[in-house]
């Protein structure tokens, strides 16, 4: 380790306020070193020195225009600087008063009515024409299902017209009381046979009813 007395030309005073010797090793070129005259900056004033007022300088005459240019210049800026505060406040204040605000207010009211208003139309004029659409499509649908219906009915009165008619050429088979006599005999003299023969080509073979004479035509 190094010599204090020998790192950068500094006093051991100043080294021993340092932690580390290592510190100054390391870190020494980013170190700014402070010579004193007579004594450190940190001691307090001489009793010698402590009510000698020291005389006051006066400067050259071409340095004092250049000084007092310098302030007035200064003194111009800060002023501007100051009144540039004091009307940018004034005009915040103006802004954010409370009539100011509430005449923005209705102002931004107005216009967010009057777009809504406008929107509200173009929805309602676009909702009109597709409540026009869908009415023609259900009218249509409508018509279709009426047709469709009517043509149903008609299919059915159709068939229903079928089986009355053929309900009324049946009436003459029906079993009347005018004619039960003649129906019993008609199936008493009417044999019927339930043997039924069928050949490889599906053809039905069978015999014919035998109607029996009745005895009374036997007698005769």
């Amino acid at each position: 380790m190094m010599r204090s007395s020998i790192i950068c030309g500094a006093k051991t005073l100043t080294v021993q306020n340092l932690r580390v010797y290592d510190h100054l090793i390391f870190h020494g070129p980013c170190i700014q070193s402070v010579r004193w005259k007579k004594k450190p900056i940190w001691l307090p004033l001489a009793k010698s020195k402590l009510y000698k007022i020291p005389p006051t300088p006066v400067p050259r005459p071409e340095e004092y225009e250049e000084l007092k240019r310098l302030h007035n210049n200064y003194k111009t800026l800060m002023k501007s600087l100051r009144q540039f505060f004091v009307d940018y406040e004034a005009k915040r204040a103006q802004i954010f008063s409370e009539k100011v605000l509430k005449h923005n207010a209705e102002e931004d009211f107005k216009i967010c009515s009057y777009i809504n208003d406008k929107w509200n139309k173009e929805v309602a004029t676009l909702r009109e024409q597709r409540l026009a659409e869908e009415r023609e499509l259900r009218v249509k649908e409508i018509k279709m299902k009426v047709e469709e219906k009517a043509e149903r009915d008609l299919n059915i009165q159709e068939r229903v017209d079928a089986e009355i008619r053929k309900a009324k050429e049946e009436v003459a088979t029906f079993i009347t009381r005018d004619n039960i006599d003649e129906a019993i005999k008609n199936a008493l003299e009417t044999i019927v046979n339930h043997n039924v023969a069928i050949d490889s080509n599906g053809n039905f073979y069978k015999d014919e009813p035998v109607k029996v004479a009745s005895s009374a035509a036997e007698l005769k």
